[in-house]
């Protein structure tokens, strides 16, 4: 009786807490925002409209979500990606370089096209791409305990052949040819199948066998491939059996136009053709690239594309105080700030992301900051200040920002020499 109680107990008790993470807390009443893209970007379905046409097209291989930085271009794909029947895959190239990095540091077109090829190739299960000559660990299935015994069976087997060869080379072993020599014919047989498993692997591993460099001492013969400039170009049979073995039929490539190099646009395209042109892939398959508008010159991405979508940015200096009021009141902070103070400053805010990761850090400083019972810590000074953090990280250049955009709401002398 009481062994029934406690299960009828730990039933309630997962039940009890399934109700209340079901339960969803308004928006007016969360604390901090995730930064992330959220799958709600496109309520009316325009975007997924014009994208799902182009997708059904076929004769568009190539389509471009075009628009400036934090736009929402990652949100309209995860809200499109989320009604999308079809296998897609997603190969993002986040990379933050400042303008004013040095040549030598700039990602080079060998390091950005390893990166699509391993995300690419790695995306997929290593069961799918067995011939595929980028090894990847290969988790023990449910089957491989029936594996190993059949394996140590056919061991045994052979070395009972081996055991008996005079026999088996004088005709013997085989004799009679009845039940009564189960145990020798039967040896034999699995010997023989093990035998034939093995070299069957074999061979099939020597598929994925290449032949990279040969070293004796100091002399190493290297193969032209290897020096070869475009690697997705090196790799092309890797990428074209990729999607024979698999089923994606929308490939979406993110912030690839941050390396500011428009060859490996002119690369992707020719492997799209080619993908497409294949007698061994039974699909269409396209590329969606999100990027930013003056990614190419002049008609440029007229002739790149062949469907071009672009993406009106939900926030920019004109509208951006609306975004800001609304994150304060997540706040409550909406009758606190001085709403001159946030007229002034908005025009300098015009990314979604950046307005809610300034109130969350606001949240977080406000707590910390705050001592028991006393309220003198003035949230336009501090919202202020991290305002100045978060649009000039940099220490040098916050007294610039500091006397250009509000002095008189800041309240804090900051040295112009720093």
């Amino acid at each position: 009786m009481v062994d029934h109680r406690n299960t009828l107990a730990g039933w309630l008790i997962k039940a009890a807490d399934w109700l209340v993470r079901d339960v969803k807390q308004p928006a007016n009443e969360t604390k901090f925002v995730d930064l992330a893209p959220t799958d709600n970007a496109d309520p009316q379905g325009v975007y997924a409209g014009a994208l799902t046409e182009a997708t059904n097209n076929p004769r568009v291989m190539n389509i471009a979500l075009t628009g400036p930085y934090g736009s929402g271009k990652s949100s309209i794909i995860k809200s499109f990606l989320k009604k999308y029947r079809r296998p897609a895959l997603q190969i993002s190239l986040a990379a933050f370089l400042p303008d004013a990095a040095p040549q030598q540091e700039r990602v080079s077109r060998q390091e950005i096209e390893r990166s699509i090829l391993q995300q690419m190739l790695y995306g997929a299960d290593a069961n799918r791409l067995p011939l595929s000559r980028f090894k990847r660990i290969h988790a023990p299935g449910s089957l491989s305990i029936l594996a190993s015994l059949i394996s140590a069976l056919g061991l045994v087997a052979c070395w009972y052949v081996i055991q008996h060869h005079d026999a088996v080379a004088t005709g013997k072993y085989f004799q009679p040819i009845s039940l009564k020599n189960w145990l020798n014919l039967s040896a034999f047989a699995i010997g023989l199948l093990f035998f034939w498993a093995v070299v069957h692997r074999i061979y099939i591993a020597s598929f994925g066998i290449s032949l990279k460099s040969i070293s004796l001492k100091d002399i190493e013969l290297t193969p032209n491939a290897a020096t070869e400039e475009s690697i997705l170009n090196r790799h092309l049979d890797e990428i074209i059996y990729f999607f024979q073995c698999t089923k994606y039929d929308l490939v979406v490539i993110e912030d690839l136009d941050r390396f500011n190099n428009s060859d490996i646009f002119v690369t992707l395209r020719e492997i799209n053709g080619l993908i497409n042109a294949n007698s061994g892939v039974k699909r269409h398959v396209r590329f969606l690239y999100a990027l930013r508008d003056d990614m190419f010159i002049n008609t440029d991405r007229t002739k790149f594309f062949e469907f071009i979508v672009p993406v009106i940015p939900i926030i920019n200096s004109s509208n951006s105080v609306d975004k800001v009021i609304e994150q304060g009141k997540r706040l409550s902070l909406d009758r606190k700030l001085n709403q001159q103070f946030i007229k002034e400053v908005s025009i300098y805010l015009n990314d979604l992301r950046l307005i809610q990761n300034i109130f969350n850090e606001y949240a977080i400083y406000f707590s910390n900051l705050e001592t028991e019972g006393e309220t003198n810590l003035d949230p336009n000074k501090l919202l202020a200040v991290l305002i100045y953090k978060n649009i000039f990280p940099r220490t040098s250049k916050i007294s610039i920002a500091a006397r250009a955009i509000s002095p008189r709401f800041f309240g804090v002398t900051i040295d112009a020499s720093l």
